[in-house]
């Protein structure tokens, strides 16, 4: 058996995209689900004006910026009474994008979930 969910949800108005993928499936009587899910929101659009514009403004943020590191977190979770084992990865931070004469500023959040369940015993 194997089933499979997308979802792509874009807001123009609100400036989000949420990209979602859930797949389970069964072998050999150990059921997997996972979860794919790609998170991104745009918080700040700045308007070039001139030639030299963008050199100010890249020399501003590596002054004045607090431009946080991308964040990695992962959490295991194994229960015996359940059968089931959990693994959930997640990667947070901010990148930037220049199209034509505008600078986007983008957070993002990736994360990535699977569990495995067994059978339970009796």
């Amino acid at each position: 058996m194997r089933e499979v969910l997308f979802k792509d949800l874009t807001s123009v108005s609100s400036r989000k995209k949420d990209i979602f993928l859930k797949e389970v499936f069964e072998k050999d009587g150990v059921t997997a689900k996972t979860e794919r899910r790609c998170f991104y929101l745009i918080k700040d659009i700045r308007e070039l004006e001139g030639d030299g514009d963008l050199e100010r403004w890249l020399d501003s943020q590596g002054k004045t910026a607090n431009v946080a590191k991308r964040q990695f977190h992962i959490m295991k979770e194994h229960n015996d009474r359940f059968g089931e084992d959990k693994v959930m990865c997640k990667i947070c931070g901010m990148f930037y994008a220049v199209v034509n004469s505008r600078i986007y500023t983008i957070g993002f959040l990736h994360s990535f979930k699977v569990c495995f369940t067994k059978p339970a015993l009796t």
